[in-house]
């Protein structure tokens, strides 16, 4: 058995929590961090996630390249985090780990998308995912979020999919249609249990809002974590998702 962990949020979250004000007896204050806390933090981490899983797995960090395919067909992808402040253990925390685990990373691609790829395809046995990112719902997996093992069914990861598509992401700089949020995709999913159903919910629902069934693909694209079967593994060619319905 495998897990799958989400090393860009693993890191960054345990570089931001080994930092510190250090106040000086001059008055002066600087923000201080130690690599060697960081490892604590992140081995710790790891530790937990094997006693949810209830048995040693092997450890797969999944990290992410930049810039992805996300930002080619929307350059404003993720530029409200263009300004934001890195913790300053992260440069050598992500060669650390990289050092120390075995990790996965792909041309064009998000941790996300290799998580994704990975918890859908046959290259390691029983694999399960690790993040806290609500994104990990729209892939068909096990996951660990919190403090137990969720399997999300291809219909619960397409219905996530189909309600990020309505809603955007605004944490990731794009949006949906006006004035919907989760709640409100769910109502405009309904009792749909097809993707082919749902897909034609959202198209419905951007036409109503003045919105064309292009911008709906484009979101959709963005929104969808990529599965086996998107992906060029020689060419790094990502395979955008086209509706054939």
């Amino acid at each position: 058995m495998t897990l799958l962990i989400d090393a860009d949020y693993l890191i960054y979250s345990s570089c931001c929590a080994v930092e510190f004000d250090r106040r000086w007896t001059c008055g002066n204050h600087t923000l201080d961090s130690h690599e060697d806390d960081v490892m604590i933090v992140i081995e710790n981490k790891i530790n937990y996630y094997q006693k949810v899983a209830e048995e040693e797995h092997d450890i797969v960090m999944c990290f992410s390249s930049y810039p992805s395919f996300r930002h080619e067909i929307f350059p404003e992808y993720k530029l409200n985090r263009i300004d934001k402040r890195h913790p300053m253990a992260l440069p050598n925390a992500i060669k650390l780990v990289k050092t120390i685990y075995k990790f996965e990373q792909l041309d064009n691609l998000e941790g996300d998308d290799v998580l994704g790829l990975l918890a859908t395809n046959k290259k390691y046995n029983d694999p399960i995912i690790v993040s806290p990112d609500k994104d990990m719902r729209t892939i068909p997996c096990k996951l660990i979020a919190k403090d137990d093992i969720e399997l999300i069914t291809k219909r619960k990861a397409d219905r996530a999919w189909m309600s990020q598509s309505l809603s955007g992401d605004t944490t990731d700089n794009y949006k949906g249609l006006e004035k919907v949020g989760a709640v409100t995709a769910e109502k405009i999913l309904g009792d749909t249990n097809t993707l082919e159903d749902m897909w034609k919910k959202v198209t419905e629902a951007y036409q109503k809002k003045g919105q064309t069934i292009k911008e709906a693909i484009l979101t959709a694209r963005l929104a969808r974590i990529l599965r086996e079967g998107d992906y060029n593994y020689t060419t790094g060619e990502v395979k955008l998702w086209n509706p054939k319905f």
